[in-house]
């Protein structure tokens, strides 16, 4: 037997019970849905408050960043990254550290940055070795760079990444869009 929660249509009769139709309208014929029992006389209806409250809903997960393309930026805000007419507010350089110092450096940093109120910041990751016996091989920070802005506690400081232009590093820094803390 179908209970209320499941019938639409029995929520927005209990909902508008109360109701009285406009001036000049008629009051619409309540026709049963096909398939569907009418609940029976010894059901209580629950109180019109309780089928008004919407389910909670949790938001959609963000969009995984991604630094090789302009993900979370407005189209103004990319092209004056891509053109190096923004300045960074602060930078991080993460040559010379291992994987773990990297990572923790990072967060550290973005943490720092929006504390401190700043909105674009640069890191440098390196680009990594050119060639390795013949063939090219990227550096291990740069790989592992997007995964680190993904970490929920990272990606709930920033909303936007960019490689980074020329003057500020080119192809082995990026550009990170930190959010205004709360």
């Amino acid at each position: 037997m179908a209970s209320d929660d499941d019938d639409p249509a029995a929520l927005f009769r209990a909902a508008m019970k109360d109701a009285r139709p406009l001036k000049g309208r008629r009051r619409r014929v309540e026709r049963p849905l096909p398939g569907r029992a009418r609940p029976s006389a010894s059901e209580k209806p629950r109180p019109a408050a309780a089928l008004m409250r919407a389910p909670a809903t949790r938001p959609p997960p963000p969009q995984a960043l991604d630094p090789a393309g302009a993900t979370g930026l407005d189209r103004a805000t990319a092209d004056r990254l891509r053109r190096g007419r923004l300045i960074p507010d602060a930078r991080l350089d993460l040559h010379g550290l291992t994987l773990a110092e990297a990572e923790r450096a990072l967060s550290r940093f973005l943490e720092r940055a929006q504390a401190t109120g700043c909105r674009v910041v640069l890191v440098i990751t390196g680009k990594g070795q050119r060639a390795q016996e013949g063939r090219p091989a990227g550096g291990r920070i740069r790989a592992e760079f997007p995964h680190w802005l993904n970490r929920p506690a990272n990606r709930a400081r920033i909303y936007g990444v960019r490689a980074a232009h020329a003057r500020h590093g080119g192809g082995g820094a990026f550009y990170v869009m930190v959010r205004r803390s709360k």
